[in-house]
C-alpha cells in the first residue's frame, strides 16, 4: 500500500494540485489537518481537522486500515491512548508541529511528514510517501522545491 502524506498546508492548494499531478496512482491520499480549505478542493485526499480549518467539515480522526494494522491520524501530536488501544493502532499519523518525524515507539509508528507551508524545520514544502506491507512501514520524506523541474 502507498499513501502520500501531507499536513499543514494552510491555504497552499497550488502545492496540493501539483501533489496529486505528480502522484497520480497512489492507493491512498491522506491530509493531516490545517488545510484551510474546503473538502472539495482537498479531493482525493482524506482529511482530519486541524486548528486552523474553518471551512471543511472535517472529523477530528480517522482510523484506516491497512496490511501493517490500523493507522490512526489526527492534527495534534498528543495521542489519547485510550483510543490507540480501543483501535489497535500501529501507525499513529500526525500534523501540527511542521516538523518531520517518523520512530517506532512501543510498538508504534509514530508519523509527521512536515509541513507544506510554514515550516519549523529545514525541509520546506516538506511531504511524506508510506510504503506499508504486513512486516513493515517504510518513508520517503520528500519537498515540493526538490522534487519540481525548474
Amino acid at each position: 500500500m502507498k499513501i502520500l502524506l501531507i499536513s499543514d498546508t494552510h491555504g497552499n492548494n497550488e502545492a496540493i494540485d501539483i501533489l496529486k499531478t505528480m502522484y497520480p496512482k497512489m492507493d491512498l491520499y491522506l491530509h493531516a489537518g490545517d488545510s484551510e480549505s474546503d473538502a472539495f478542493s482537498l479531493e482525493p485526499f482524506r482529511c482530519v481537522k486541524g486548528n486552523c480549518d474553518y471551512f471543511g467539515d472535517f472529523p477530528e480522526y480517522l482510523v484506516i486500515p491497512t496490511p501493517y494494522g490500523n493507522l490512526f491520524m489526527q492534527h495534534h501530536p498528543i495521542p489519547n491512548l485510550q483510543l490507540l488501544k480501543q483501535y489497535d493502532v500501529r501507525i499513529f499519523v500526525y500534523g501540527h508541529t511542521h516538523v518531520r518525524q517518523f520512530i517506532n515507539e512501543g510498538g508504534i509508528i509514530f508519523v509527521n511528514p512536515g509541513a507544506i507551508s510554514f515550516s519549523r524545520d529545514k525541509y520546506y514544502y516538506s511531504y511524506a510517501i508510506l510504503t506499508i506491507t504486513e512486516q513493515n512501514v517504510e518513508i520517503e520524506y520528500h519537498t515540493l522545491d526538490e522534487d519540481i523541474p525548474k
